[in-house]
């Protein structure tokens, strides 16, 4: 609910405008003359000051009625009513605007913006949508309506739709976007989804040449080559995946096992996994998580990425008393770091596993585009254990 600042604003719109009305009366009739505020409007703003809103709401609008030349007055009160959520209030005002026959075009294309706006913030995506498309060619409101229509197209997953407007918002802003890129990843995806792989391709050519779509795109096409059987070309595209962002170890490595196996590579799994952490060490802890949450036993690399993490976790190790289980002979050590790693994977299947790293907005599910800040591709895997939430 708008604070009585924001009142008092609408308020003083209402009064500017009312006195450049009154000053172009003036200007033009008698120059000798100060001009004058209706007596109305200060009562208007004296109600607003005295906290009583509703009645000014309501004087300023039989004003608005009876004064047939003040357009912002009505402009300044669709806009008071939908800030307080009175939507439905909001639009007749602005249709009440709208059906004026006097109205230019500058005019008639802020109502209709103003309309939009109202049925935006109402959830009516469709009503909103045919309003915006009306005034895409407006001097002043293009790019505001492309704007609106993107973030429209966005929430319906019309993603063709999508890139359209953003090209045409392009265009007028003459700055290039990286989402577009991401459109069209949406787009390969569905057409994976629905066995077109062809498609899919074709879409993802239109996404690399974005730098933000080739990671996406990237693991995209890694995804395709799986399921055509091309197993060396799929590794080859996730390794490219984890080189280029290791958060996405856990996300990755899964996939890739499965394709090293298939492509009867197991040794050469080994191999990379070595000699990956060889240049970075601090890719056992990164290793140790996605073998934790994707139960991956079967790599003796990963095996001892594991144990090593629990044993110098700093809490993780008091807790189990690392250094008995040191003690242990194998079988049992190995045992017992089953059951740690079982309990770790419920600890982090029941926290969010993954944050944006503009807002921090967490989620348990992976996705691309945050719904709290609307950026693309800042949603990653937190990749650490919640051992906080055991610890209370």
């Amino acid at each position: 609910m708008p604070t009585e600042a924001t009142f008092l604003l609408a308020a003083l719109l209402i009064i500017a405008a009312a006195s450049g009305f009154a000053f172009k009366i003036y200007s033009d009739r008698d120059r000798d003359l100060p001009p004058r505020i209706s007596a109305d409007y200060i009562r208007g703003l004296n109600l607003v000051l005295n906290r009583k809103t509703d009645e000014a709401l309501e004087l300023f609008v039989q004003m608005a009625k009876v004064d047939e030349d003040t357009l912002e007055t009505h402009f300044a009160l669709g806009h008071l009513f939908r800030r307080r959520g009175e939507v439905e209030r909001a639009i007749r005002v602005h249709e009440n605007l709208l059906a004026r026959p006097t109205l230019n075009e500058t005019q008639r294309h802020q109502a209709l913006f103003s309309l939009a706006e109202d049925y935006l913030g109402a959830g009516l995506f469709d009503r909103a949508e045919q309003f915006l498309t009306q005034v895409i060619d407006s001097p002043t409101l293009a790019e505001a309506s492309l704007e609106k229509l993107v973030y429209i197209y966005e929430r319906e997953q019309e993603w063709q739709k999508a890139i359209d407007a953003q090209r045409k918002l392009e265009m007028l802003s003459g700055a290039k976007s990286s989402q577009v890129a991401h459109y069209y990843c949406e787009l390969a995806e569905i057409a994976r989804a629905g066995g077109n792989r062809q498609l899919a391709r074709e879409h993802l050519k239109n996404a690399v040449r974005s730098q933000s779509g080739v990671l996406r795109g990237a693991l995209i096409r890694a995804a395709l080559a799986q399921e055509e059987g091309d197993f060396v070309e799929a590794c080859a595209l996730y390794e490219q995946v984890i080189a280029a962002d290791r958060h996405f170890v856990s996300e990755v490595l899964p996939s890739l096992m499965i394709c090293y196996r298939e492509a009867g590579r197991g040794a050469d799994l080994e191999s990379y996994l070595q000699r990956l952490i060889s240049r970075d060490a601090t890719l056992q802890r990164d290793f140790a998580y996605a073998a934790v949450i994707s139960n991956l036993t079967d790599s003796p690399t990963l095996a001892t990425c594991v144990e090593r993490f629990v044993f110098e976790h700093p809490v993780l190790a008091s807790l189990v008393n690392a250094d008995e289980l040191k003690q242990l002979p194998d079988e049992q050590r190995h045992r017992a770091i089953a059951r740690i790693a079982q309990g770790l994977r419920q600890v982090a299947l029941l926290s969010a596993r993954y944050r944006c790293s503009n807002c921090g907005y967490s989620t348990q599910r992976f996705i691309w585009h945050c719904p709290s800040c609307k950026l693309w591709e800042t949603i990653r895997p937190i990749q650490t254990f919640a051992l906080e939430s055991v610890l209370v």
